[in-house]
């Protein structure tokens, strides 16, 4: 009988090239993982900047979660300046947090410009966000000029016809603001600011009638709508529905307590509605 072969020789395995994990980035990607936002911020604020670097996608969307704007658009705008330096301006999602970043803060002149440019370096959303900021500011003129951006692309784009509507109704504009709104309400009906400017349009040329159907329309869509609340009352105190105009100023009011020129309407309106009802 045969010896048995002896058995192979183990072989040493090579030894590893693989670089150690590092214990933070390996906690950094369990907490994005599972959703832990907050934690994630603030073991990303404990890294060194090569860390930081390796997480930055993570942090920026971890900031974004908890809502710490003024950190997200302080490390955005950095990283947005170490970027361009090499590159010129460039669409970029971190272009895209600090414009969020900056309109959540309240600061919407900066953020305006910040969604402009976006759009101009070709974020399709971006001239439309600019043009929400701009009311916010507001800023009639730059509100006209990015709606003239928006309809250069597409004439018949609704919104766009009632934002460069309103823009020139409040510049009292309004010969010129009323036929752009009766297209935007044309091309989206369901516009309740839009209808709203388009009645205050009409009150200023004492369409009165008309007036108060477009301001129904508006309060049909937003009850809440306070500007159509006060020019469908001075609407129909004109026409002589006193009682009716009586409770649209006191709609009204409840949103602005202690406005003297409301408290004046509803005043008069109360006067005229009495005598209308005793007689």
């Amino acid at each position: 009988m045969l010896p048995q072969a002896p058995p192979p020789l183990p072989v040493p395995a090579p030894p590893s090239t693989a670089a150690p994990v590092d214990p933070a980035l390996a906690r950094m990607a369990e907490l994005v993982k599972a959703g832990r936002w907050a934690e994630a911020c603030d073991l990303a604020e404990t890294l060194d900047a090569h860390r930081r670097g390796a997480v930055l996608n993570d942090w920026l969307k971890a900031l974004q979660r908890t809502g710490r704007w003024d950190r997200l658009q302080e490390v955005a705008g950095a990283v947005i300046t170490q970027i361009e330096a090499k590159t010129g301006p460039r669409l970029s999602v971190y272009r895209l947090y600090r414009a969020q970043a900056l309109s959540q803060l309240g600061r919407h002149a900066e953020a305006m410009a910040a969604h402009a440019q976006n759009g101009d370096l070709g974020y399709p959303d971006g001239t439309r966000n600019a043009c929400a900021e701009a009311r916010l500011v507001p800023d009639w003129i730059a509100l006209e000029r990015l709606a003239d951006q928006l309809l250069a692309k597409n004439p018949a784009d609704g919104e766009a016809l009632a934002w460069k509507g309103e823009s020139l109704a409040r510049r009292d504009r309004f010969a010129e603001a009323e036929p752009v709104l009766r297209a935007a309400v044309a091309a989206d009906p369901k516009q309740a600011l839009a209808w709203s400017n388009l009645g205050r349009c009409l009150n200023e040329r004492k369409a009165w009638t008309e007036a108060d159907e477009a301001l129904d329309r508006a309060l049909a869509l937003d009850p809440h709508e306070f500007e159509a609340l006060f020019n469908r009352g001075r609407a129909r105190f004109e026409l002589k529905r006193y009682v009716a105009s009586r409770d649209d100023f006191r709609a009204a009011l409840a949103f602005h307590p202690g406005d003297a020129v409301l408290q004046e309407n509803l005043r008069q309106a109360e006067r005229y509605a009495g005598v209308s009802q005793r007689k």
